[in-house]
């Protein structure tokens, strides 16, 4: 975490570890998340409080209507959550962060939402020595009959997603037509004189919004499927520029041949063998980086 981040949640009485700080403000049990990678919202709070849904979405609207800038608000079964983005420095953003802060918690006293001494999810006075759950980034104090509760519904849904068919025809389908668009992308971005992961990106995040609209199921099978190919469809489509170029190319070198056999005599001719090995080399290692990007974030998409 920043420096500056950490001497600001420390002031607040935070207790930091790594980039996740934990704390109480206003009379709420607060979470931090830093991630300055993040694009939307580096900086995340959730805070723990009880409301009804219904009071939520009230609250949700009321702070948008607050007018503060590049602010992201969700709500979960915990709480809201707040994603503040950084306008151009940390320092800038750590002298609003006060009065944003003041305004936010403000309409959460305003509608009688349950903070600290409650449990978020049913609202009840939090007995003694209750314990705090980390739940995602969050930490999370829960009355111990809501986390058994919890627990079933949680193992519910797994035996239920078990219980959930495959249909790898279905979802192979769905990754290769996500694979058909990326190889397009990488066709029209390899004619303009650019090799870049953007192709495999594309390949494979549509592969497996496809592969899931199909009817596949998102587990870890869908993500090496779609993986493999993604990546073997920017590989093969390289392959087939190059069959074309040779097949054009051949008859200036005083072959005959085409198709394949044009790209293996091609193959013998030093510049046009450097240059495809150069670019097949390029194609994996920012195919393979996007590829590994991806596998990262479906990983985290499915993980129950």
């Amino acid at each position: 975490m920043n420096k500056k981040l950490i001497t600001y949640f420390e002031q607040l009485g935070f207790f930091v570890e790594g980039n996740n700080a934990y704390g109480k403000l206003n009379g709420y049990e607060v979470s931090v998340n830093v991630a300055i990678m993040d694009p939307v919202s580096p900086v995340k709070f959730h805070v723990n409080l009880y409301a009804p849904d219904e009071t939520k979405l009230t609250i949700a609207n009321a702070i948008k209507n607050q007018g503060i800038k590049n602010l992201v608000i969700g709500a979960d079964a915990y709480g809201i959550i707040l994603g503040f983005n950084i306008p151009l420095t940390i320092g800038k953003l750590l002298n609003t962060m006060p009065e944003m802060l003041d305004k936010i918690f403000a309409i959460f006293k305003n509608y009688d939402a349950k903070g600290e001494g409650y449990c978020p999810i049913c609202g009840e006075p939090l007995k003694e020595n209750v314990k705090k759950h980390r739940i995602s980034w969050s930490m999370v104090t829960l009355d111990e009959e809501c986390v058994s509760n919890l627990n079933i519904a949680i193992e519910t849904r797994k035996n239920d997603f078990k219980k959930v068919p495959n249909n790898f025809g279905r979802g192979i389908c769905g990754a290769l037509l996500g694979a058909l668009v990326g190889a397009v992308a990488f066709m029209i971005i390899f004619f303009l004189g650019y090799v870049t992961s953007l192709t495999s990106f594309i390949a494979i995040l549509l592969g497996s919004f496809l592969y899931k609209i199909f009817g596949g199921k998102p587990n870890v099978a869908m993500i090496v499927i779609v993986s493999i190919i993604s990546v073997a469809s920017m590989v093969l489509t390289l392959y087939g520029i190059y069959i074309l170029d040779a097949t054009l190319l051949a008859p200036h070198f005083n072959f005959t041949s085409k198709g394949i056999q044009a790209f293996n005599d091609m193959m013998t001719i030093k510049e046009f063998s450097q240059e495809f090995t150069t670019n097949l080399v390029m194609t994996l290692i920012y195919n393979l980086l996007g590829a590994a990007y991806e596998i990262y974030r479906l990983l985290k998409s499915i993980s129950r």
